[in-house]
C-alpha cells in the first residue's frame, strides 16, 4: 500500500516537474525584466502579460490536439481574421445581436477546421499543404468581403472585456478568461474520452484501428477543435484590438505552435502535456514582452520564434530517435 502512494506521488512529481521549471524560468525571466526597464516587474506589466498568453493558449489548444496526431493547421491566420471580421461586420454593419455574431462566426470556424480534417483524411493530403491553401481561401474571402475597406470595429462590450480595460476586483477580466482556458484545456486533453483517444491515435493509429477505434473521425475532430480555437481566439483579438484587421492573426500563428513544441508535444507521437503547453505560452509571452522592453525592434521577436522552432524541432528528432532505439532494445530476462 505504501509502495503504490509512494510511486503514485513520484509519477505525480514527474507529471509536473517540467511545467513547474517552465513556470519557474518565465518568472525569472519577468523579474529580471527590471534591468532593462523600470516598469519590469509590476502588476500592470503581469495582467498585460497575461492577456497577450491567453491568446496563444487558446490557440495552442487546438494547435497542440493536432500536432499529438502527425499535422500541423496552418489555416489558423485565416480562420482568425474570417471570425473577427465575421462578428465586427455583422454587428456594426447589419445590426445583429452580438451573441448571435460570435455563435455563427464560432460555427464557420469549427466547419473550416472539420473540413481540413475532411480533405486530409479522404484525400491523405499533407496537413501543412492542406491547411496552407485554406489560410490563403480564407484571407481571399474576408478581403472580399471587406472590399478593401477600413477595418469594421469591434463592439463595446468586447473590447472592454478583453483589451483589459474591464476589470474584476482590481484583475483584467482576460485573467480570469486565461484561468478559465486552462482549466478547460486541463480537462479536455488530459481527463476527457477526447484527449485520450488524441493521444492514442498520435501514438499509434494502426493500434487505435485494432482495438476499433473510429480513427478517422477523430483526426477530424480534432482539426474541428483547433477551426473552433481559433474561431475563439478571433473573436477576443477582436476585442483586444478593436477592429478587424486582414492580419490580425498573422503574428499568433508561429508563437501557437512554438508554446506547443517547447511544452515538451513531440509531434505525431501521442506524447504531449497540456499544462507544460500553458507554462511554455507564459514563458515566450514574457520573452517578447521584455524584449519589448528593451526597446529593440519588434523583429527580434520573430527571430526569437524561428530559433525556437527550430531548436525544438532538432531537440524533439533526438527524443525520438532517443525513444525509438529503446523501444528496440530486447527485454532483460532475470
Amino acid at each position: 500500500m505504501a509502495g503504490d502512494l509512494s510511486e503514485r506521488s513520484a509519477a505525480a512529481l514527474r507529471r509536473f516537474a517540467r511545467p513547474l521549471l517552465i513556470f519557474g524560468i518565465a518568472c525569472l525571466v519577468f523579474v529580471g525584466g527590471r534591468i532593462v526597464s523600470d516598469a519590469l516587474p509590476s502588476w500592470r506589466a503581469a495582467q498585460s502579460l497575461l492577456t497577450l498568453s491567453l491568446f496563444v493558449a487558446v490557440l495552442a489548444l487546438g494547435q497542440g490536439l493536432v500536432m499529438l496526431t502527425g499535422g500541423l493547421d496552418l489555416s489558423v491566420p485565416g480562420v482568425i481574421a474570417l471570425s473577427a471580421t465575421m462578428t465586427a461586420l455583422t454587428t456594426d454593419e447589419y445590426g445583429w445581436n452580438m451573441g448571435v455574431a460570435i455563435v455563427l462566426a464560432l460555427l464557420s470556424a469549427a466547419g473550416v477546421g472539420l473540413f481540413n480534417g475532411l480533405i486530409v483524411v479522404k484525400f491523405d493530403v499533407p496537413a501543412f499543404i492542406v491547411t496552407l491553401a485554406v489560410n490563403g481561401i480564407l484571407v481571399g474571402l474576408t478581403v472580399g468581403w471587406t472590399f478593401g475597406r477600413e477595418s469594421p470595429p469591434a463592439p463595446e462590450s468586447l473590447f472592454t472585456t478583453f483589451s483589459g480595460s474591464g476589470k474584476l476586483g482590481g484583475v483584467s477580466l482576460p485573467v480570469f478568461f486565461l484561468i478559465a482556458a486552462v482549466i478547460f484545456g486541463y480537462v479536455l486533453q488530459m481527463k476527457s474520452r477526447v484527449g485520450r483517444e488524441t493521444y492514442l491515435v498520435g501514438s499509434s493509429p494502426t493500434a487505435a484501428r485494432i482495438v476499433g477505434r473510429p480513427v478517422d473521425w477523430i483526426l477530424v475532430g480534432v482539426y474541428g477543435i483547433c477551426g473552433l480555437g481559433a474561431g475563439v481566439a478571433g473573436v477576443m483579438l477582436l476585442g483586444f484590438s478593436a477592429n478587424a484587421q486582414l492580419d490580425l492573426g498573422t503574428e499568433w500563428l508561429i508563437p501557437s505552435i512554438s508554446a506547443v513544441l517547447v511544452g515538451g508535444t513531440i509531434i505525431g507521437s501521442g506524447r504531449g502535456d497540456w499544462l507544460s503547453t500553458v507554462a511554455a505560452a507564459l514563458l515566450l509571452t514574457t520573452i517578447t514582452v521584455v524584449i519589448g522592453a528593451t526597446g529593440f525592434s519588434q523583429g527580434w521577436k520573430s527571430v526569437l520564434y524561428g530559433a525556437v522552432v527550430i531548436v525544438a524541432l532538432l531537440s524533439t528528432r533526438l527524443s525520438m530517435s532517443a525513444f525509438r532505439r529503446r523501444r528496440s532494445q530486447p527485454a532483460r530476462t532475470p
